[in-house]
């Protein structure tokens, strides 16, 4: 019986510290410091297809809007259209009203089908939002 309180003590012991210094930084304190910005920038041009998509994808689960100019910059320039699409759904989640703005010359000037049709159908919905927003405001 006092074997196991002495375990049980120590185990109580070794979960208090694991706890207390287990992660010492919480997740918003890590999406705006100034070095993992900048990180998130350079990765979202990077050459790398895996860390660009990853870091767009990261960028707008987080809504990190000071990657706004970095991901309208890679819309622009970017070659893969899966990428493309990422990068609108990344704004849309944002709500960058400026990358949003990016979105119509994208539909009316990109030559691959499915990024017209993805990038009309979040701007479709980024207009619907907006027009629901306005009307609760006037209500």
């Amino acid at each position: 019986m006092e074997k196991s309180k002495v375990c049980f003590a120590i185990f109580f012991f070794i979960a208090a510290i694991t706890i207390n210094y287990g992660q010492s930084k919480m997740i918003d304190e890590l999406t705006y410091d100034k070095n993992a910005i900048e990180n998130i920038k350079a990765c979202i041009k990077s050459e790398n297809r895996g860390v660009r998509e990853s870091s767009i994808y990261l960028a707008g689960l987080y809504k990190m809007i000071v990657t706004e100019d970095a991901l309208i910059a890679q819309l622009k320039r970017e070659p893969l259209r899966d990428l493309k699409v990422l990068i609108a759904l990344a704004l849309f989640r944002m709500h960058s009203e400026k990358g949003m703005k990016e979105l119509p010359q994208i539909i009316l000037n990109d030559k691959d089908k499915r990024v017209i049709r993805m990038c009309h159908a979040i701007y479709s919905e980024y207009l619907k939002t907006k027009f629901i927003n306005n009307q609760m405001v006037l209500n």
